[in-house]
């Protein structure tokens, strides 16, 4: 009878200890299943995730960008092919993450964003994620590059009326193929080479903010042959001096010339009239702008900053905010998209990066993008804005863009930010009708404006050389064997 009781209690406390094992499983199988794995030491989750067969992402053209290759281990490396393109692409890394486009599409490269079939599951196959189409063009962006080399800034080119991204470039950048090495030095190097200044940077426009001035004036009814006595005096901001992108004597000066050179005083003069809302307006155009990113559309967040205070009339003048010196920063990309409204009769095309997607199941699928224009002028002002921009090209600060045998405008202008200056240049070359090309460039601690100009005259025919190459047609599906 002794014996018979010690097994009756020894099975029931195995009967317990098997119920609370099989619940302790079910609980955590079941109830906490997504915060176990999602949990960043779960070392299940690290070695699925490095072996990941991550999308590769080519250029509008087909030329790989990055890769993903599987190894002996089983694990898979990325490798990033054109130099020129590193600061666009990013990096996707295991342990730091992911930026850039890597970044901007990593669910779809990662195939986090496709259903895994039982049989995967069951067997623990490898995952694979799709491949991207871009609308970067390789050669473009290392027209870009080249050209920018041993600067601090960045650039930004558009394809108009598609607003489709040609380039995107941030200088200084790094080689991703060794980010996990070069990790700690990175973050310390001089120049922060991890900031994307293309899309991050938010820079005082200085003399860059006359275009949307202009804008805001000619709205109004603003004559551009007003002449102004003393156009190309200096403006004085606290401790700065302002002058005329070009130094210039003193000199009388319509408001188109003084818009070509780059001339701070007749804006001012303008604004410290009765009426200067222009200058209210041209802040709020160029804040508005600031929400378009290259963000996919459905997780765009609606703008929540803070409204600039309006400048009051009569002596109560925000001297800093007419001249770009005030409140206001603004992007690389956001300047071109204002300068795009220019070529495009007064309406901003919202920026396109994606042109296909590649699943690994499926063909190549084009991307159609749906997001409408942005109204920003109309077409009259849009055309005059033209005009004046290539009198600037023609005869004003901007005259290094210009290339033979292509219709291009432009404006060149200086900014400053802490002790150093920024030198701006915007501009277009058209291709007929409305379609054309866009830059802005930005390049840090360089009072240079006519480097920028030139920088972009370049930039302006490298793309509308690509543009044309293409002859009205799509970019080819890149070859993969699907």
């Amino acid at each position: 009878m002794g014996l018979n009781r010690e097994l009756r209690r020894l099975l029931a406390g195995m009967l317990v200890a098997f119920t609370i094992v099989a619940l302790s499983a079910a609980y955590w199988a079941v109830i906490e299943r997504e915060r176990l794995l999602a949990r960043e030491d779960n070392p299940r989750l690290l070695e699925a995730r490095a072996a990941i067969l991550r999308g590769a992402i080519y250029d509008r053209h087909g030329e790989p960008l990055a890769v993903s290759e599987a190894t002996e281990t089983r694990f898979t490396q990325r490798h990033y092919l054109h130099e020129e393109a590193y600061s666009a692409v990013g990096y996707a890394s295991l342990r730091y993450g992911s930026a850039g486009i890597e970044a901007l599409f990593d669910e779809i490269l990662n195939g986090d964003d496709q259903e895994r079939d039982f049989a995967d599951l069951l067997f623990g196959s490898p995952q694979v994620g799709s491949d991207l189409q871009i609308t970067l063009d390789l050669d473009v962006q290392g027209t870009a590059a080249t050209a920018l080399q041993g600067q601090r800034g960045a650039i930004v080119v558009l394809s108009v009326p598609d607003g489709q991204v040609l380039a995107l470039l941030s200088l200084p950048t790094f080689d991703p193929n060794t980010l996990d090495a070069d990790w700690e030095r990175l973050l310390t190097e001089e120049g922060n080479p991890f900031f994307n200044r293309a899309l991050q940077g938010r820079y005082q426009p200085g003399g860059a903010l006359e275009t949307p001035l202009m804008i805001k004036l000619l709205l109004a009814g603003q004559e551009v042959d007003q002449e102004f006595a003393e156009a190309t005096a200096p403006v004085t901001l606290h401790d700065l001096t302002i002058n005329c992108s070009v130094r210039l004597p003193p000199l009388a000066l319509t408001l188109r010339d003084a818009y070509a050179f780059g001339c701070p005083a007749p804006f001012v003069q303008l604004a410290e009239s009765d009426s200067p809302s222009f200058v209210n307006e041209a802040l709020d155009m160029m804040r508005a702008l600031e929400d378009y990113t290259l963000e996919r559309a459905e997780t765009r967040a609606a703008a929540t900053s803070e409204p600039l205070p309006p400048i009051q009339p009569n002596g109560n003048l925000r001297l800093d905010n007419v001249l770009g010196q005030g409140q206001l920063t603004v992007n690389p990309l956001s300047m071109a998209l204002l300068t795009a409204a220019i070529v495009n009769d007064g309406n901003a095309p919202q920026p396109q990066i994606l042109l296909a997607t590649h699943t690994p199941e499926a063909a190549w699928a084009r991307y159609i993008a749906n997001a409408p224009s942005i109204p920003m002028m109309t077409q009259t002002n849009a055309r005059r804005l033209q005009d004046l921009m290539r009198n600037a090209v023609a005869n004003g600060a901007a005259l290094n863009a210009g290339r033979p045998g292509i219709d291009m405008g432009g404006h060149a202008s200086i900014a400053y930010a802490g002790d150093g200056a920024l030198a701006w240049f915007v501009g277009f070359s058209t291709l007929g009708g409305r379609r054309g090309v866009v830059t802005a460039v930005v390049i840090e601690q360089s009072d240079d404006a006519a480097l920028a100009a030139d920088i972009g005259g370049t930039i302006l025919q490298a793309a509308q050389s690509a543009l044309t190459d293409e002859n009205g047609g799509s970019p080819a599906f890149p070859q993969t064997g699907s």
